[in-house]
Parts: structure tokens; sequence; C-alpha cells
């Protein structure tokens, strides 16, 4: 039987808690067979000296966050069961970008597009002395073809291509079809700034992390998203996010890497995406 029809089968039979419980259960179990690997802790922020960009108010971030945001919905509306990441964490990656001002982005989990249209934005806003920044979206699905299975499995009425280049800003953005351990482990040493915006399973989320600290150049951000400790109580009875990178993370600091999740701050408070910072 196709995993997918067992997993909504349990979703479906189970309580949203014991279905919580066995989630986590099975990617622990997966996450053990993975060998141990280490993390380029050097390449990343000091936790104690990290400081989030304020977006509230009428500063420039906050203001071209807004006009981002309206942009982005009047090319791509809302479609629910999507799975695309939250529209305060949208604003609060936007913020990061405008603030630290990365020449080379790499976002893992390209989906319908929102993030990257509005990380795309962002980049538009500055221009490092070097020369224009630098956009790469991956994703395991084409998703720039709509009769692909996996444009389907996302709802993709438009590609993502298409919305970038209504919005004016194609040019900054690459596309790559790759697992992402694959495309990570290809490519040290090129990135400012990683946002891994997929619903990994612990084994995959613990790769991702080990090899995105090697991807990114000194000093840069690695963002991560869904962050859900494991016993978060799901709200209103449901199911909580993927807690792959939470137990990923678990265990890397088991093993010795002071790693610190630094929650974004949102105007709805702290979200379930992550800054990964070194202690």
């Amino acid at each position: 039987m196709d995993t997918r029809i067992v997993k909504r089968l349990l979703r479906r039979l189970l309580p949203a808690p014991a279905h919580n419980a066995l989630r986590r259960a099975v990617y622990a179990r997966w996450l053990n067979r993975v060998p141990a690997m280490t993390v380029n802790l050097a390449a990343l922020p000091q936790a104690a000296d990290f400081t989030f960009p304020e977006l509230s108010g009428q500063g420039d971030i906050a203001a071209g966050c807004a006009k981002a945001g309206q942009a982005v919905a009047r090319v791509l509306p809302d479609a629910p069961g999507s799975h695309s990441i939250s529209h305060e964490n949208r604003r609060a990656i936007y913020g990061l970008i405008r603030h630290w001002q990365p020449r080379s982005v790499l976002e893992i989990g390209t989906n319908r597009g929102a993030l990257t249209c509005h990380i795309a934005l962002a980049m538009q806003e500055y221009r490092p002395r070097d020369g224009p920044p630098r956009l790469v979206t991956v994703d395991l699905f084409d998703v720039n073809n709509p009769d692909t299975a996996g444009a389907k499995r996302y709802g993709i009425a438009t590609p993502p291509r298409n919305l970038l280049a209504r919005l004016h800003c194609a040019g900054t953005v690459e596309f790559a079809v790759a697992r992402s351990t694959n495309y990570l482990a290809g490519h040290a040493g090129q990135f400012d700034c990683i946002i891994m915006d997929t619903a990994a399973a612990a084994d995959i989320a613990y790769q991702d992390i080990a090899l995105a600290t090697r991807a990114l150049r000194p000093g840069g951000l690695l963002l991560v998203h869904p962050y859900s400790p494991g016993g978060k109580s799901p709200p209103a009875g449901g199911y909580v996010g993927t807690s792959g990178f939470y137990i990923a993370v678990c265990r890397l600091r088991r093993e010795g890497a002071g790693l610190v999740p630094l929650p974004c701050p949102t105007p709805g408070g702290q979200s379930d995406l992550v800054v990964l910072a070194r202690e």
C-alpha cells in the first residue's frame, strides 16, 4: 500500500496525541540508522550576539515587507491545504534577508513559490558590492512543470518561475531539482544564507543540518522550518507540524554540537521558524 495512503489512514483513525507520538517514534528509529555527522559550528553566528530585525512600526523593512506581501498575494492567492509557510514566517524571513543582505541564498523546499517570491523581492532591495544577489531554490520535484506528480501534490496552478516573472524578479532566481542532501553535499562554502522549509523526517533533517553548515560561508544564516519541539500541544486538538528538525537538533546536541535554536519573533509571538546559532 502507498505510504501516503497509510499516513492518511493513521491520521484519520488515531487521536492527535497518539498520532504525534507514533510519528516521533518512527522518526527516532529512522534517525538511529544514520551514522554520526560533524557540524561546522564556525559558520554559524554566536547565539549571544544575534539580534533580530524589528518589523513593527513604519521602518523601511516593515514597509517593504507589507508591499511584498501585497504583491505576492496578487499573483498567488492562498490555497487551503497547500502547506505553504505562514504569512508571519514569510514576514520574518523577508526582514532577515533585508537586514543581513546576503549575497547568495539557498532555499530548500520551493513548493508553490510563496516564500521564494518574498525572498526574491527582499533581495531586490539591496545590491552587494560584488554584483547582484543570487537565490537558488531546490525541490525534489520539478515545480515549474504542472504535469508532474510533485506539482499536482503541491497544488501548483501557476509555475513559480511565472510568478517571479510577474513580480519582475525572475532574473534573481535559479531553480534546481534535487534531493536536499545531494545538493548540499555538492555546494560547500557557497551560500551566505540557507533556508530549509521542508517537512523533512528526522533522518533527512539531521543530514541536511550538518551539510548546510558546510555549505554556508563563515557567519552565514541557517533558518529551519518547521521546528516543533516534541510533546508540544497541537493547536485546537489538531496535529503538530513535523518535528523532524527538532529531533535532529536534539541528537546533534547530544553528540556535542553546540547548536542553539533561536525562535524568530513574529507579530503573533514566537513561531516554529528558528535560526540555528552556536553557543
